[in-house]
């Protein structure tokens, strides 16, 4: 569980441009006088915070702590993860199914509407 959480601080494969400080003088970039000085880092991508959430949502759900487990993966779908079918037959989250928490978080992000759940 810990390894997983630390992997949120690792850096990614998205590459970005922070902006440090002015500087004073001619723009880098012609133009206007100034302009901000950047960095490159690497952060991660919307599919690697999916993957990490999911992956921490799981390791609570073996250890059967639900709130943790559900708010990992809500995470997980905020992020962007919508495989809910794989998510409802997850072995690893098994012992969180059928709870109260998990059921609402479900269907707040997997509603089945309309009739007979063909519309949505």
């Amino acid at each position: 569980l810990e390894v997983f959480q630390k992997g949120l601080r690792l850096p990614g494969s998205r590459k970005d441009i922070i902006r440090t400080q002015t500087l004073s003088g001619p723009s880098p970039v012609g133009g206007s006088a100034g302009g901000r000085e950047g960095k490159v880092v690497q952060t991660l991508d919307e599919f690697e915070f999916q993957a990490a959430h999911y992956n921490i949502a799981c390791a609570y759900g073996r250890l059967d702590r639900v709130v943790e487990s559900c708010k990992s993966l809500e995470n997980a779908f905020d992020f962007g993860f919508d495989n809910y079918a794989t998510v409802r037959a997850d072995p690893d989250l098994s012992l969180i199914h059928g709870s109260m928490e998990f059921d609402n978080l479900m269907e707040r992000y997997d509603s089945k509407k309309g009739i007979f759940g063909l519309f949505k």
